[in-house]
Parts: structure tokens; C-alpha cells; sequence
């Protein structure tokens, strides 16, 4: 009886402890406590990037619940005037009235990394952003395993000419969101993470907090965009790019430690 009595206080002191946690959450982020998820994707599903399927442990950290919005670079444009973006959007370092709310794109992998920095934050790891995506249950996409469709996700749009004008403004999919209160990890813009890209690192990853290979060519990208097919929508889904070219499906969130 006394073991069973210690054991209930310990399990009530761990739930106490992540409930306050979760209460000192900033607003802006879903917090996400220590533990292991599957990642990447069975043999039978997914591209052989994805493969193998295997088991991760991640510490506790934080999320964005949004992308990063052209109003939130405005604000770190102000006194870092040099990280402005090459494509369209602004007028004279002032984002455009029509994309105030919109994710920011065009970023190089640097410029978000050196934002999420700024704002005393990080870019997620590749397993953190997936851990956020999929959860512990092994969502196909970020809602759940429902396909995509207009009321989930802003992808799959067309053409070069309309840029700008297909994004959504963040957090307008609310049937897209995560059961975690994280939206649009599928479609509208795609997110660089942390990591180097390398189409084989499942099959060397570390168990306990991966964050990819010591160097590489290009960073990895996650998410899906706006004119993405469905398939760059599902949770495990990953690619790389060149991280110097200012892309127009591009953008980023940040992320940061709990412990």
C-alpha cells in the first residue's frame, strides 16, 4: 500500500508539474513535453527519405503556433534593415496593407534562422517540426488522417503571376489546426527547420534529440506551400532546397527549449 501511495504522488507531482508548464506557455506557442514519437514512414508509405520509420526521443520545448507573418519581420526589418527580402510584399520596408497578416515568404534559410534568433527563439529541429505535425499518434497530416481539402490547407494553387495573392492570412484554416492549437503546418507557406538535408539520415539518426547531419548542402524543408500537391502535405513529408535563393512558397516558425 505504501509503494502504491508513492507511486500515485509521483504521478500526481508529474502532472502538476507539466499542467504549470503548460501554464507559463507563452501565448504564441504550444508547449510540447518530453517524450518519444515515431518519425519518418513505413515501407509501404512515403518516399525513401522518409524511410525508415523510427523511433525518437525529443526534451520538452516550445513551437509557434503561427508561421511567421510579414508584420512580425516589419518589426525586426526596423533594426535590422540589412535582412530585408528581395521578392514582393513590401513598400519601402513597410509590409504591404493586403499581406500584414499573411506568413512571410521569400526568406533564405539564414534570415529565418537569424529572425527566430532575434526574437530570442530558434528555427525547430526536423523532429521537433515533425513531433508537432504528427504527435504521438501518427497523424498522416497535421489535423489528423483526413485528405487534404480547401478547409484544411491553402495548397495546390497556380500560378507564378499571382504571388502574394494566394496566401491566406495564418490561422485562417481552422479545421487544419493540430489538436495542439498549431496551424498550418500543411500548405501555405513551407517552413525551413534546423537541420542539414540528407535523404539518408533515418538510417543513422540518433535516438535522443537528432538534429541532422554535421553539414550538408542544403537545409531541410518541411510543410508543403501553397501551390504544393497534396502529397508535401503529410506530416513525414521532407525535401531540400538551396538555402540562398529567396523562394516564393518559402517561409518559417520558430521554436524554442523548454528545459
Amino acid at each position: 500500500m505504501r509503494y502504491f501511495y508513492c507511486v500515485f504522488g509521483l504521478v500526481v507531482l508529474l502532472a502538476v508539474t507539466v499542467s504549470r508548464v503548460e501554464a507559463d506557455s507563452p501565448p504564441e506557442m504550444a508547449y510540447f513535453p518530453a517524450g518519444e514519437f515515431e518519425m519518418g514512414s513505413s515501407a509501404e508509405e512515403g518516399k525513401s527519405d522518409e524511410h525508415p520509420a523510427h523511433n525518437v526521443y525529443l526534451s520538452a520545448f516550445y513551437i509557434d503556433r503561427y508561421e511567421v507573418t510579414f508584420k512580425d519581420f516589419e518589426e525586426y526589418l526596423a533594426v535590422n534593415p540589412k535582412q530585408h527580402p528581395t521578392i514582393t510584399g513590401w513598400y519601402d520596408r513597410k509590409a504591404r496593407p493586403d499581406m500584414t497578416n499573411n506568413p512571410i515568404f521569400g526568406l533564405r534559410w539564414e534570415r529565418c534562422k537569424k529572425y527566430c534568433e532575434w526574437n530570442n527563439k530558434r528555427l525547430p529541429t526536423e523532429a521537433e517540426w515533425e513531433r508537432a505535425a504528427k504527435g504521438i499518434e501518427k497523424r498522416k497530416y497535421p489535423w489528423g488522417n483526413e485528405p487534404p481539402s480547401d478547409h484544411r490547407a491553402n495548397y495546390g494553387n497556380c500560378c507564378f503571376i499571382q504571388r502574394g495573392m494566394v496566401l491566406s492570412q495564418v490561422g485562417d484554416f481552422d479545421q487544419g489546426k493540430t489538436p495542439d492549437m498549431v496551424f498550418d503546418l500543411g500548405g501555405n507557406v513551407a517552413e525551413w527547420v534546423y537541420d542539414w538535408y540528407d535523404k539518408k539520415y533515418y538510417t543513422k539518426s540518433p535516438y535522443k534529440n537528432p538534429k541532422g547531419p554535421d553539414k550538408g548542402k542544403h537545409h531541410v524543408i518541411r510543410g508543403g506551400a501553397w501551390n504544393s500537391l497534396p502529397v508535401y502535405l503529410r506530416s513525414s513529408s521532407r525535401y531540400g532546397d538551396s538555402d540562398a535563393k529567396d523562394y516564393y512558397g518559402i517561409g518559417c516558425r520558430c521554436a524554442k527549449s523548454a528545459d
